[in-house]
């Protein structure tokens, strides 16, 4: 047994010791952040989108790298940014030298922070920008189970909208009610609507970007065409297409199960709620999805 695995096993078995559960693995990446890659793109929305299946085609290809073994995204941008560094960011990315010619991360909510784009900016000027966007009504009812699943959420979806569109809307009338805090917690719960709104999340980032930065997509296309959508990824990343296995999605059935199933008058409310927000997307991003 080295002395690096005796180490180890001795601070994991001592917490007294080891306050802040020392770690020889991240101490390393950090000595050696310089020599590592920051993200060459990042997918910056949307959650309840399909992400996981998005990083299961990138990490086919041998030259990509993306996402984490245990987690999508670091939450950098949203999350850590005040309180870590650059090099803190930096060490949890593959070495220069390794096999990786292109990397990056998903956390599927950058997009919805409003400090996120000129974050991203300061760090990452000419990084790829993703979009993959769900059919917001289906999106709000897969973000309300998840609240379900973890505890968050106790109401019908019928009554967790109803409740939403009404803060929605004292906020629209009263602007000084709002809140100058930027948790990103402000920004994930109880928004089952309110990130549906993709125009109105993504209108921010044209000011810090460059079109030709973005790519869009769906994720009922990525079902139907994960081929052709991949690798045109591929192609804007610049490196060579590849032959893609299918992956199956998770959690999709974790929406049947865990609470009363959507009722067709939400259904045919939240499609007409949406419209309107659609279709401004449809224009921003000059592509329809069949929603």
């Amino acid at each position: 047994m080295t002395l690096r695995v005796s180490a180890r096993k001795f601070l994991l078995k001592n917490n007294q010791i080891n306050p802040y559960r020392f770690s020889w693995d991240s101490t390393f990446r950090y000595i050696t952040n310089s020599f590592r890659f920051l993200p060459h793109f990042l997918i910056i929305g949307t959650s309840k989108a399909g992400k996981y299946s998005v990083l299961s085609y990138l990490n086919q290809h041998p030259q990509i790298s993306a996402g984490f073994k245990d987690h999508a995204g670091v939450h950098y941008f949203d999350g850590s940014f005040e309180n870590k560094s650059t090099a803190w960011y930096r060490s949890h990315f593959p070495m220069k030298n390794s096999r990786f010619k292109i990397v990056g991360e998903a956390p599927g909510t950058y997009l919805y922070h409003p400090s996120a784009p000129e974050r991203i900016r300061e760090v990452l000027p000419d990084v790829k920008l993703i979009n993959f966007f769900r059919n917001p009504v289906n999106r709000a009812y897969s973000a309300y189970n998840h609240a379900v699943r973890f505890g968050w959420e106790h109401s019908s979806f019928e009554k967790a909208v109803e409740t939403e569109i009404e803060r929605i809307n004292l906020l629209e009338d009263n602007p000084n009610f709002r809140i100058d805090n930027e948790n990103a917690v402000n920004y994930l719960q109880f928004s089952y609507s309110r990130h549906g709104f993709y125009a109105d999340n993504l209108d921010k980032w044209f000011s810090k970007f460059e079109e030709k930065q973005f790519r869009y997509h769906s994720t009922e296309e990525l079902d139907e065409n994960y081929d052709e959508i991949m690798n045109s990824l591929f192609t804007f990343f610049g490196i060579k297409n590849i032959e893609l296995t299918k992956v199956k999605r998770k959690n999709v059935g974790i929406e049947k199960v865990l609470h009363e199933p959507m009722k067709e008058k939400i259904r045919e409310f939240l499609i007409d709620f949406y419209k309107p927000h659609n279709d401004r997307l449809f224009r921003m991003i000059h592509k329809e999805f069949e929603w």
